[in-house]
């Protein structure tokens, strides 16, 4: 779909002093896009310049639209020497790139008060890879595409981006078409000879251009892919960058692709592609309404599969016809689930509707170790994909194995070192409905459908229809749901290779569940909770010998640690969630770092104690040494037990289930023994394959010593990785909030669990001192990434969003907390003003660009998917920055921690300058990944790297709950 780009400069402020003996600035615009370039006139002597050009005019096909940036260049004017460069502003122009032909009100349209759908207007941050921010710029954009007149040409540009781990607010799904990923590589300009004879910020804005026209090309090729599964939005949208040196850079997106309604406009009117004319007569009507499932694999994998690179998605696909059927039979209880399994059976998404998890199998994960070198064409990415694929495969056939169809929250992560590359994939297995993400108009018209309502949209053959009516309606009354459901699991007993310890549901009384839960999306709406969760976090650090040779060795070293890696760190957790008394952990995240000498593991999520689960036991601990070791190991018990009691009372667990099941005469106790009559299977049908399951046993004193130390957080706080926490109610929230980013960079060995432990209890203690006047407050979507940039150096960043709480919902503990004993138990003193103030989203301090202007419009910034008391009217656009920030006068400026903390502040403002010129005030989902930082202390040099990314929205008053 081609287009036209208009581009109007209209003034500029607070640029810097060029010209040092008139203290002014004699500064000009050259406006870039593709291969064409325009210049402005020259504004002599001021440092506030008004240009007010004409409207520079760019024409470009829509493969140029999506992948090109918009380039303004601000330069000084020298007459007898070269330009001085004052500083680029890049422009993503997708945004803009929303079809004409869009159905009116169904796919919300960049706009600002205007209300114009195609133009961009506002001040842009002139950022600068050597000095930062250098003053502002103010430029209007406006998009115009034309009608594509080849029927075979695609084009992507009606294809929304989410970066939202849940449904956008105020959509409904109308297909889910399935999980789509691409990959590009290309060579990496630092690593090339022309930079040793360019100057730094040549080097830098080179480097910084095409990361951001990589990121372009991986999103139009998802876009095609996503109309070609016949979807028009990716949701879930995630994008790495891994810089694998010499290799490389490779650019990496997955998502999930659906087809999305507005629900005011959905009885009228559907939310559909570009190629609108082809969707309808590819898949109906909009009045006749049918879904599309996920393509089926007709034959069963084998362990020759599983070594097989898979095809993409293209042409039609089959239907994927499921029914459940709930058939009572004396004591058994079957779902009539689909017995094949997607090909692709991925989805990105954390957070679902109530209902759609029936099942959770848990936890499944898969790991490789890579040698870069041994990659036969660098610039071709089969081979990487091929890695992919692998692990992926692996993912899939461990999901068949625990009885499920599908992997939720699945994600997929890389650490590099040298020439040693370990790819992660990780996700929960688990059993869904998908009749619950329809809506309502739709599930009360298929009733007499499929039991998911999910049909096919080429069953044009009358007697199919009639058939399969005819088969639904012997099927007897789906019961209704049970809010233990997601806990029942989807196994029988002899379909798992391995022991595994079953109990009987406190809920139901009826179901089998695990004694222990983990799972990487949130807590599904509707499970039972008692008390609060808490922050709970496994970390492992282990030597490994440096080599200097080729990474063979090295390589082999590494995969032969990771299974102990791992096995030590789900030791650690189930340890810790023991002696906290709880027995589920959601939100969880394993992430392992590879360094020059040192392997570290880290594993954070949200532990809680779910109703329907058995009560945890707490650890026993035996001595059958002297009586010295005899006594040591009776101390360590009583402390264990005390920590256990003031645990279970500090996060409100009081077992009522369990309570009420005593007084009427029922035991509580593991039914790990009971037979398969006694407890019925919720069976599906699924291969059992050979798999490796790693047995916890009880923690040594080390463990408790580990556990002990790490105490909990002050009183009047409460952290979790998830979104919400599960146990407290979202209207207790306040508006009033606070995202943060903080980057923590220690010398020194942290070769000891010790040391490591205390390196993390250190940062959160900081966390809690600093929040102090925010009490009480609620610290969520917790995020800490590990890095090693050098065989010395340990590198942590953690995000989230603080949010306050209503002195309500504390009651007493608040003034309590001068009481309370601890290393950080200190009076957290409040702030009379803290309620009339708005809170910037930030906690370092900002930028001079955002504290210079007071007319500028407040920008929320979250990596939250919603802003608590807040409702999303619009969304305007996915954004995706990449920076790189050097200096050459580390110490001048402060020092490297100065350097990074003003680049963090200079990255918010500019992604708030970007919302604001799209006519939002907030962004949401915003994540900050790609921490490159690189000091040379000798040289007094230091360079960082970070890519950032949200989706531009606009709030206004009210909630999202429904």
């Amino acid at each position: 779909m081609p287009g036209k780009v208009k581009v109007k400069i209209i003034a500029g402020r607070n640029l810097p002093v060029m010209d040092r003996s008139g203290d002014t600035t004699d500064a000009f615009v050259e406006v870039k896009f593709g291969s064409t370039t325009f210049k402005t006139e020259v504004f002599r002597k001021s440092l506030n310049p008004f240009w007010n050009s004409e409207w520079f005019k760019f024409e470009a096909d829509d493969e140029e639209l999506q992948d090109e940036p918009l380039q303004i260049r601000i330069m000084d004017h020298d007459t007898y020497s070269a330009h001085d460069a004052i500083g680029k502003v890049f422009v993503d122009l997708n945004p803009l790139l929303v079809p004409q032909s869009s159905i009116s009100g169904v796919m919300e349209q960049s706009s600002n008060a205007t209300g114009n759908a195609t133009m961009l207007s506002g001040w842009f941050p002139v950022f600068d890879t050597m000095h930062g921010v250098r003053g502002e710029i103010s430029i209007r954009v406006k998009v115009e595409l034309f009608s594509d007149v080849s029927r075979y040409r695609q084009s992507s540009c009606g294809v929304r981006f989410f970066n939202s781990l849940s449904i956008p607010s105020g959509y409904k799904v109308y297909t889910i078409c399935g999980f789509v990923e691409e990959l590009v590589v290309n060579d990496d300009p630092e690593y090339q000879w022309i930079d040793k004879i360019r100057t730094q910020r040549s080097s830098n804005e080179a480097r910084q251009t095409l990361f951001i026209k990589l990121s372009g090309e991986v999103r139009r090729r998802i876009g095609l892919k996503a109309l070609e599964l016949g979807g028009n939005a990716v949701i879930g949208y995630k994008q790495t960058f891994d810089l694998e040196g010499e290799s490389g850079v490779v650019v990496r997106g997955i998502g999930t692709v659906m087809n999305l309604n507005r629900k005011q406009h959905f009885t009228d009117s559907l939310l559909t592609s570009a190629h609108s004319e082809q969707s309808s007569e590819k898949y109906g009507s909009p009045t006749n309404l049918k879904l599309v499932k996920l393509p089926v694999v007709k034959k069963k994998s084998s362990e020759s599969d599983l070594s097989m690179i898979p095809k993409g998605i293209s042409g039609s696909y089959e239907a994927h016809v499921s029914h459940i059927s709930r058939q009572i039979s004396g004591s058994q209880y079957m779902y009539g689930l689909q017995h094949e399994m997607p090909e692709y059976p991925f989805l990105t998404l954390s957070i679902y509707p109530r209902s759609f998890v029936v099942h959770i199998g848990g936890i499944v994960s898969a790991r490789s170790v890579k040698l870069l070198d041994r990659i036969t064409n660098p610039d071709e990415p089969e081979t990487r994909d091929a890695w992919w694929a692998e692990l992926r495969m692996e993912i899939r056939s461990h999901a068949r194995t625990l009885g499920c169809t599908f992997v939720l929250g699945y994600t997929e992560q890389t650490s590099i070192c040298d020439e040693v590359c370990i790819l992660s994939a990780s996700g929960t297995a688990a059993v869904v409905d998908f009749q619950q993400l329809e809506p309502q108009e739709v599930r009360t018209r298929n009733s007499s459908g499929s039991c998911f309502g999910m049909t096919s949209s080429f069953e044009k053959d009358k007697s199919f229809k009639d058939q399969r009516v005819k088969d639904s309606s012997t099927l007897p009354e789906a019961q209704e749901y049970l809010p233990c459901s997601p806990c029942h699991v989807p196994y029988a007993r002899t379909t798992i290779p391995c022991p595994v310890k079953l109990a009987r549901c406190n809920v139901c009384r009826k179901y089998k569940v695990p004694d222990v839960l983990l799972a990487t999306i949130e807590v599904p709406k509707g499970v039972s909770v008692e008390g609060k969760g808490s922050l709970i976090q496994a970390r492992v650090c282990r030597s490994k010998r440096e080599y200097r040779g080729g990474g063979d060795s090295q390589a082999k070293e590494v995969s032969d640690a990771l299974p102990f890696l791992e096995y030590e760190l789900h030791r650690q957790l189930l340890a810790k969630l023991r002696v906290r008394g709880m027995n589920a952990i959601f939100g969880l995240n394993v992430a392992v770092s590879i360094g020059d000498k040192q392997l570290i593991g880290v594993a954070t999520g949200t532990a809680l104690y779910l109703s329907s689960l058995p009560p945890s036991r707490p650890p026993t601990l035996s001595g059958t040494g002297s009586k010295e070791d005899q006594l040591k190991v009776a101390q360590l018990s009583k402390k264990l037990m005390e920590y256990l009691i003031e645990s279970r009372e500090f996060y409100g667990i009081e077992d009522s289930t369990v309570k009420n099941l005593q007084e009427n005469g029922e035991d509580d106790s593991d039914h790990s023994d009971l037979s398969d009559d006694e407890i019925p299977d919720l069976f599906i049908p699924g291969d059992a394959k050979d798999t490796c399951v790693l047995e916890i046993d009880d923690p040594s004193e080390l463990d408790i010593a580990s556990i002990l130390a790490d105490g909990r957080p002050p009183r009047t706080f409460y952290s979790c990785t998830t979104e919400k926490l599960p146990g407290l109610n979202w209207s207790r929230l306040e508006s009033n909030y606070l995202s943060f980013t903080r980057v923590w960079q220690g010398r020194g060995a942290y070769s000891s669990q010790k040391q490591l432990d205390g390196c993390f209890n250190t940062l959160l203690q900081g966390l809690y001192f600093q929040l102090r006047k925010a009490s009480p407050c609620l610290i969520s979507g917790l995020k800490f990434s590990v890095d090693l940039p050098d065989e010395e150096i340990i590198q942590v960043t953690i995000s989230g969003t603080a949010s306050k709480l209503k002195e309500a919902s504390f009651g007493q503990e608040a003034n309590e907390n001068k009481n309370i004993d601890g290393p950080l138990m200190f009076k957290l003193d409040e702030d009379p003003h803290f309620r009339e103030k708005k809170p910037q989203a930030k906690m370092e301090s900002h930028s001079k660009i955002e504290a210079a202007h007071s007319d500028h419009p407040v920008i929320e910034i979250t990596p939250l998917s919603q802003v608590p008391g807040s409702r999303i009217d619009k969304y305007l656009g996915n954004l995706n920055f990449f920076f790189i920030r050097e200096s050459t006068s580390i110490r001048e400026c402060g020092g490297f921690s100065t350097l990074v903390a003003s680049f963090i502040s200079e990255v918010f403002a500019i992604a708030r300058a970007h919302v604001a010129a799209l006519g939002g005030n907030a962004m949401v989902s915003f994540t900050m990944s790609q921490y490159v930082l690189e000091h040379n202390s000798h040289k007094n040099q230091g360079q960082c790297l970070i890519n950032a990314s949200g989706d531009a929205v606009f709030l206004s008053d009210g909630s999202n709950e429904e």
